[in-house]
């Protein structure tokens, strides 16, 4: 996903070397918050550092996405859903995921259940009577008007929405 598989020259007589290596892609943007603490524990300061790519790519990047900086807490959030939504992930259970066809499957359907149809609390709009309007994420990026069902998922056609 984030490397190349490569098979390195041979160079020499013999059975050519069978072990491949991965490079990483030329595309990846990857950048880093190292938090330095003092003995007690306590965060003195923060380093924020790119670790592929070019840092102005990052930061085009982090504009795109609505991000201000370079931070970890949208990624943690995200990493506690999918662990606490996908059961795939669990191991020793009756779900758990060894192909990994299947659980690319998994994570697309979660995706679209989390994005378009899951309702999320922090989302909520406060309207004029002082009642509040519970949206999905899609909604908040304005990608839909409505809260998607699973018929309207699953009846998606791609070159519909490219």
């Amino acid at each position: 996903m984030y490397s190349i598989k490569v098979l390195p020259r041979h160079h020499g007589r013999g059975r050519p070397y069978s072990r491949s290596i991965r490079i990483v892609r030329p595309d990846l943007k990857y950048a880093q918050l190292v938090r330095h603490r003092d003995k007690h524990g306590n965060i003195i300061s923060l380093e924020r550092k790119v670790i592929y790519g070019e840092e102005l790519d990052v930061k085009a990047s982090l504009i795109l996405s609505s991000f201000k900086k370079i931070g970890t807490s949208h990624a943690e959030r995200q990493n506690l859903s999918i662990r606490n939504y996908g059961k795939r992930f669990a191991r020793k259970t009756i779900c758990y995921s060894k192909n990994e066809d299947y659980l690319t499957y998994y994570i697309e359907i979660l995706q679209a259940w989390f994005n378009f149809t899951k309702l999320h609390e922090g989302l909520r709009m406060r309207n004029l009577d002082g009642s509040h309007t519970h949206r999905t994420p899609a909604m908040a990026h304005g990608l839909t008007k409505t809260r998607l069902k699973w018929q309207d998922i699953l009846r998606w056609r791609r070159n519909l929405c490219s």
